[in-house]
C-alpha cells in the first residue's frame, strides 16, 4: 500500500496549537480535500475530533483509549501497525493526516509528502517532524491570499518524476 502524507506546516514548522489550526488562510484547505477525496485517512483520534468525520473519506483513527465508532466510514486501530496491516486489505493508497504524533511515526514510511507552507510565524504546541533527508522537494506552487502560502511535493531522492510529466502537467521544477 501507498503511504503519502499530507499536512500544513507555518514558516516555523507549527502544525497544531492544541486541538487547532492557528492559522485560517483563504483556499488553502481546498488542496486538502481535493487530494484526498474518496480516500482513507489515517489519523489520530485528537485530530479526527478536531477536524470531524468529511465526506466522501474512509478514516483509520489510531487510539490506545478504547475510542470506537459505530460509523461505517470510521475504523478505529489500536496502533499504528494495525491500521496499516488492516488498510493493507482494503486499499492501495491512504493519506496520512495528522496529527503530530502519527505524523512523527509515519513520515519515514511515506513515499510521497504533499505539503503546504504557510507562509507565516504562529504560536503553538504541535510541530511538524524534520522531513528526512531522503526526501527532496520537486514541486511548488505559490499561491497568495489573506496568508499567503505554497504548495509542496516532496519525494525520496531514488524516485524520479518523468520530465516530460512534469511538463504536461504544468509543474515547475525546484
Amino acid at each position: 500500500m501507498k503511504l503519502s502524507l499530507i499536512a500544513a506546516r507555518s514558516e516555523n514548522d507549527l502544525i497544531g496549537n492544541g486541538l487547532d489550526i492557528p492559522w485560517r488562510a483563504n483556499g488553502e484547505q481546498l488542496l486538502f480535500k481535493a487530494l484526498t477525496f474518496n480516500s482513507w485517512l489515517i489519523v489520530g483520534r485528537k485530530t479526527f475530533e478536531s477536524m470531524g468525520k468529511l465526506p466522501n473519506r474512509k478514516f483509520a483513527v489510531i487510539s490506545a483509549n478504547g475510542y470506537q465508532s459505530n460509523d461505517p466510514d470510521v475504523s478505529v486501530f489500536n496502533s499504528i501497525d494495525s491500521a496499516l496491516e488492516a488498510l493493507s486489505e482494503l486499499t492501495d493508497h491512504a493519506f496520512v493526516a495528522g496529527g503530530g504524533q502519527i505524523y512523527c511515526e509515519l513520515i519515514d514510511k511515506a513515499e510521497v509528502l504533499h505539503l503546504t507552507r504557510i507562509h507565516k510565524e504562529v504560536e503553538g504546541d504541535i510541530s511538524f517532524p524534520e522531513i528526512p533527508s531522503k526526501f527532496s522537494r520537486v514541486f511548488s506552487q505559490e499561491f497568495q491570499s489573506n496568508i499567503n502560502y505554497s504548495y509542496e511535493i516532496w519525494l525520496p531522492e531514488t524516485a524520479q518524476v518523468p520530465v516530460a510529466d512534469k511538463k504536461s502537467a504544468g509543474m515547475k521544477s525546484v
